[in-house]
């Protein structure tokens, strides 16, 4: 089936508010973004980098560039009909009546940073470049040489620790097109010759030929891996995860914030930061499952980047290693520092100490993904290793156990302007918080793995296993009835709303099918008392929904609660209208779906575990731990084959999907009834099973 998001409705959201309706289509860096103007079509630009560089809650932000705006006739602007093509990465327009069409076609460039708009109805359009208008920061202007219209935005004061400068420029190469080139000072050493140069410099065949490059890059990216069900919500919502996350992880300085390039307002929440106690993390949740390990190639930037400040405020402690407040933004900037309330250190962490550590599973899951051995030198084990180096000397070993004491599982409101510390004092004390705990063990094994392979830190290895040995188990009690976990061992024991207290499941990692049956139910039981809420709960939907893949809970009610999702909260652009941000829940149909069509976090592959045999489905390409491409088709309740290949010769450990499995490994041939069967692979391996 083709991948087109079909709007007929005109933006409602878009100019108005952090989360746009309008149309989306974004090349990695750039976002365009549809809206109204006062005639017509607006066509919002935003770019990835285009950040107000200054430290604090005022100087710190992601801002849109502008727009080019399209007058369209109203009787045809009226039957408003768009279509959001996912497949082709681009963004058609037809408003028409019986008599006359406007016909656009729009492209964020997947080649280079350009837009690209093709007008091919019979009504003439002449689109303008715009700066963005109304109560802005910084400088802008416009301007016109050589035939060019530009506009620009720059961000620039003594006090800020970089500036942002940003050029456009707009050409029309032949009738009926348009070409805008956009650039950066963080792109280019001079943004505004650079943009100036390629639009002046753009012809009709040069503006054929990045069409056609750029046809063949969506058309590459789609080629990675396939999702195919027999239902259109299901699918279309695997896809648009997929399309969403390609169009603003492109530029590896600038990884996508809280509303990635999507913005339309001068002022996003929350500044469009990086929050790392979820936020920032959950977009990533199904990059590498999902066979797109590039989205990740920017993740780590701004996490090193605020390394060196991780480690002074790690000192405040008494503490080797790195702690992270809970807002960042590129280059090493604290968003939200400010020195207007009585706290001010207190409120860039909230009271946690898991937000260097808690973004680190996305980091955690490439490295299992992938094997990928220079990764791990450049990036993943000196994160993680200064992350552990924290912990280690911040626990407490107390009876033969080591304690994490005063991390708060949730955001303590340092921020209120009548903050008392006295009336969040049991939760400014919380002890043994399920969620860095989960953390933790999600982290030292990788930690220990990547520094045997690299050959590295022996006594580390040691001091993190003897950890991971001794590490408090997570606190339970009785609830209604049950027995379920316990938020904290001391300190808040339940939260309403949330899952944060869950996350030790997902993304951690440390309960799932492979759990003992005792503490397999006891997730359960902790999960039923969170269902009512957290399928629908703005801050965990993103972990909430594979969490219950991952316990095995009854697939039919997870993809209930899929469509009673889409039909609640669902924007046109396919985008999710959800408190706690934008791009964090871009992830979920896909994340979801791979985690009940296919399993690997526990060295365990395992194939449609929890899956809904009334669809068909069909995989390709699906990347399990262990660096295994993975594809496999269920087909009237009957798993027909599933066949594996080796990146990395691991061991491969599948659970047998069949009573008597064929197994052909690098064309060798035999049976197997075991429940489990192992094979050692080499690089490059092949592996079909068949009934």
């Amino acid at each position: 089936m083709r991948h087109i998001a079909v709007i007929n409705k005109k933006p409602e959201l878009s100019g108005k508010q952090s989360i746009p309706d309008g149309a989306i289509n974004g090349n990695g860096d750039l976002g365009l973004i549809l809206g109204n103007s006062e005639n017509g079509l607006r066509i919002y630009i935003s770019k990835c980098d285009i950040w107000q560089g200054g430290i604090g809650t005022e100087n710190c932000g992601l801002k849109p560039l502008g727009y080019i705006d399209i007058d369209v006739p109203a009787e045809l602007y009226e039957n408003y009909f768009v279509e959001q093509d996912m497949d082709n990465g681009e963004i058609h327009c037809n408003f028409r009546d019986a008599d006359r069409k406007c016909e656009l076609f729009l492209r964020a460039c997947k080649a280079e940073n350009s837009v690209m708009i093709e007008s091919v109805g019979d009504v003439k359009v002449d689109p303008v470049l715009k700066v963005f208008e109304g109560e802005t920061s910084g400088e802008k202007g416009e301007d016109t040489e050589d035939g060019c219209k530009g506009i620009y935005r720059i961000f620039r004061r003594e006090e800020y620790i970089y500036e942002t400068h940003v050029y456009a420029f707009m050409k029309s190469p032949a009738n009926g097109k348009f070409y805008t080139f956009v650039a950066t000072n963080h792109d280019v050493e001079n943004p505004k010759q650079t943009a100036l140069k390629k639009a002046s410099e753009i012809t009709d065949k040069k503006y054929e030929e990045l069409k056609a490059e750029h046809y063949f890059l969506w058309r590459k990216f789609w080629d990675k891996s396939s999702f195919s069900v027999d239902d259109e919500e299901l699918e279309m919502g695997w896809y648009a995860s997929q399309y969403h996350m390609s169009g603003c992880t492109g530029n590896e300085k600038f990884p996508p914030g809280l509303f990635a390039n999507f913005i339309t307002v001068e002022n996003p929440a929350w500044h469009s930061d990086f929050h790392l106690n979820y936020n920032y993390q959950a977009p990533f949740y199904a990059a590498c499952s999902s066979n797109h390990v590039e989205f990740t190639d920017c993740y780590h930037a701004p996490l090193e980047e605020m390394m060196e400040n991780g480690r002074k405020f790690a000192r405040k402690y008494s503490c080797n290693g790195i702690i992270l407040p809970v807002g960042i933004a590129p280059k090493g900037v604290c968003t939200e520092w400010t020195s207007t309330i009585k706290y001010p250190f207190e409120r860039l962490f909230l009271g946690q100490k898991s937000n260097a550590i808690h973004p680190a599973d996305i980091i955690a899951f490439r490295w299992k993904a992938t094997r990928d051995r220079e990764y791990a030198e450049k990036h993943a084990y000196p994160y993680i290793k200064a992350c552990l180096e924290f912990f280690e000397d911040y626990m407490r070993f107390e009876d033969g156990r080591y304690i994490v004491h005063a991390d708060s599982v949730h955001e303590v409101p340092y921020y209120k302007p009548d903050f008392n510390p006295a009336k969040y004092k049991k939760y400014i004390n919380d002890t043994n918080n399920a969620l860095t705990l989960g953390m933790l063990r999600l982290c030292i094994p990788v930690a220990v793995d990547m520094a045997k392979e690299l050959g590295v830190d022996e006594e580390k290895q040691k001091k993190w296993q003897d950890i991971l040995d001794k590490l408090s188990p997570f606190a339970t009690y009785y609830r209604c009835g049950r027995k379920v976990f316990r938020y904290t061992e001391k300190g808040e024991a339940w939260h309403g709303d949330n899952d944060v207290g869950l996350q030790h499941i997902y993304p951690a990692g440390c309960i799932g099918l492979s759990s003992d049956s005792q503490t397999l139910k006891i997730a359960k039981n902790t999960f039923q008392q969170k269902e009512k809420y957290g399928y629908k709960d703005g801050n965990a939907v993103c972990s909430f929904f594979p969490m219950a893949a991952r316990l095995g809970k009854n697939p039919q009610v997870i993809i209930q609660k899929l469509r009673e999702l889409n039909s609640r909260e669902l924007l046109p652009n396919m985008l999710f209208s959800l408190y706690g941000g934008c791009l964090e829940n871009c992830s979920v149909f896909a994340n979801t779906l791979n985690e009940m069509a296919m399993q690997s976090y526990d060295g365990i592959l395992r194939i449609f575990p929890v899956w809904d045999k009334e669809y068909n489905c069909r995989f390709r390409h699906l990347r399990a731990d262990g660096a295994f491409l993975v594809s496999s088709e269920i087909k009237n309740g009957r798993i027909r084959y599933v066949e594996i290949e080796s990146e990395a010769g691991e061991t491969l450990t599948i659970q047998n999907p069949y009573k008597c499995a064929i197994v052909i490994a690098d064309g060798e041939r035999f049976l197997s009834t075991d429940e489990k069967i192992t094979i050692k692979t080499n690089i490059g391996s092949t592996i079909n099973i068949t009934e």
